[in-house]
């Protein structure tokens, strides 16, 4: 298995054994990036430049409106501000995900309605789970 693979040993949220996700991807590189883009972070897919983008505007018209996956990974800001990056590895369906481990930006959530074409009124939660991505909330107990 190649060193940039990503396996259900690293995963922190890995829930299921036959997740789709694709490794070997690219980060279109932001510039004006200020933050690390981190582990579960919500991605689209930008047809034009065949790259990955994280969603942040549920009003575009270039297919980014769409949430399309979760990042695997962490970016270093610097890494994305200079270029962009490639061998990212970006879950992309078939998986059950705890909802407090995906990462929204923009102020986004989960609720964020995207109507982009017009009429389509489906909430993120909606669309991911059309993918075969499906946010759960977990609850973490102890036996005293």
């Amino acid at each position: 298995m190649p060193e940039n693979s990503t396996t259900v040993e690293n995963l922190p949220f890995w829930l299921g054994e036959s997740a789709l996700y694709k490794d070997a991807e690219t980060v279109a590189q932001d510039a004006g990036r200020t933050a690390d883009m981190v582990f579960g972070t919500v991605m689209a897919y930008d047809p034009t430049n065949e790259k990955w983008v994280p969603w942040t505007d549920e009003t575009a018209t270039d297919g980014t409106q769409f949430p399309a996956g979760i990042l695997l990974d962490t970016l270093a800001t610097a890494d994305i501000v200079a270029g962009d990056v490639s061998n990212v590895s970006i879950l992309v369906g078939n998986q059950i995900v705890p909802a407090g481990q995906v990462v929204f930006e923009n102020s986004l959530t989960a609720d964020t309605i995207v109507n982009v074409p017009a009429n389509l009124n489906k909430a993120a939660w909606q669309l991911l789970s059309a993918i075969g991505i499906f946010l759960e909330d977990t609850i973490q107990t102890s036996v005293a």
